[in-house]
């Protein structure tokens, strides 16, 4: 290449990723690295409070320098609501839930989770602002997100190619709710109809601006009815130590996802010891484990059994024709279980 075409090039290509979409107002387009990799990693159920959990924050730091992400989705219930009493309070238990991103400098978003809005009763601050003082922070990524639906927050980030000429991958982030009344009780909500309706249009306008499908990972915090039949007909990798508790209405969300057949993956948090994956007509089901130290299971923060319970889940996408991904988590000891050890292996156990 002489130097006019290399000066061109150069030219054409820094013009495509300065025209690249932000990623939220006034952050910068998501990008693979120039080894076409992009690390996302997944932590769920840090139940932060205004006392702070030194050990929970220690290990999302340490997963960060072990994984180096380039995202990280903080997957619900990011605070024990009812224990901030005071919009004082509420503002220091989201600050621990920024600091490890912060720190280290990460672009990072959160989805709501059941408990994390149990603060209302006593501070009447409603999910919109929640979101204001997350987004308020240097480099998070909810701001920008779909108003007008139900929860919120509901929002996708585009993964682009090293390049910054084509997206490679969709994030979708959606507020699966909390609760509702049926009757005397109160069953976990589900994710509505809008909601649904936004990605399924969304899914489509994509596909017309880019000329295919983008393949996609999606992130909510309660889990679909469909890990139920999952677990009951398919082989699953990693460990389920509780049953799943996922809401009694079955929205129609997975249909949405298998008529689009964009959407590869589908992971949650809620149930705190479970931390497997498996595929079910085609689209991964998982967890992502749990982080923080003052929740269940109710042990002490050095207690060895957290070594091998408490993590986050990393996915690996890879830019290309298409592109794709691969999972694993990674855990308090350090050490990540065997999906990530064999394509082949991997993609053999989990056949749905």
């Amino acid at each position: 290449m002489n130097r006019r075409s290399f000066v061109t090039t150069s030219l054409a290509l820094s013009s495509a990723a300065a025209a690249l979409p932000e990623s939220a107002p006034g952050r910068d387009a998501l990008r693979c690295g120039a080894d076409g990799l992009f690390r996302i990693l997944s932590i769920s159920d840090l139940h932060y409070t205004p006392r702070i959990d030194t050990h929970g924050i220690a290990l999302a730091e340490r997963l960060i320098d072990t994984e180096k992400p380039n995202l990280v989705v903080v997957n619900g219930d990011c605070l024990s609501g009812k224990d901030s009493q005071s919009e004082a309070e509420l503002r220091t238990s989201i600050g621990y839930v920024a600091a490890a991103m912060e720190k280290k400098q990460v672009p990072w978003a959160v989805t709501f989770g059941n408990h994390d809005q149990e603060h209302f009763p006593k501070t009447q601050i409603g999910k919109d602002a929640v979101l204001a003082m997350y987004s308020a922070y240097p480099h998070n990524l909810n701001a920008g997100y779909r108003q007008g639906l139900h929860g919120a927050g509901n929002k996708h980030l585009l993964i682009w190619n090293a390049a910054g000429t084509q997206p490679v991958y969709c994030v979708w982030l959606l507020d699966s709710n909390d609760y509702f009344q049926d009757g005397k009780n109160r069953p976990y909500d589900w994710i509505h109809t809008d909601q649904i309706l936004w990605y399924y249009q969304t899914s489509v306008e994509l596909e017309k601006q880019h000329g295919a499908k983008i393949p996609g990972l999606m992130f909510f915090h309660i889990p679909l009815c469909e890990f139920n039949e999952m677990v009951n007909h398919a082989k699953i990798i990693g460990t389920r130590q509780e049953h799943e508790s996922p809401s009694p209405i079955n929205s129609g969300l997975f249909a949405a996802l298998l008529d689009r057949g964009d959407v590869r993956g589908v992971y949650c948090g809620h149930d705190h010891v479970n931390n497997y994956m498996g595929r079910w007509r085609g689209i991964e089901l998982g967890y992502d484990g749990s982080l923080g130290h003052y929740t269940y299971p109710h042990v002490e923060p050095d207690d060895p059994s957290n070594l091998h319970v408490r993590g986050g889940r990393v996915f690996e996408i890879t830019q290309g024709a298409p592109a794709r991904h691969k999972t694993w988590m990674r855990f308090k000891d350090g050490s990540k279980n065997w999906e990530s050890l064999s394509d082949a292996f991997t993609r053999d156990h989990v056949k749905d």
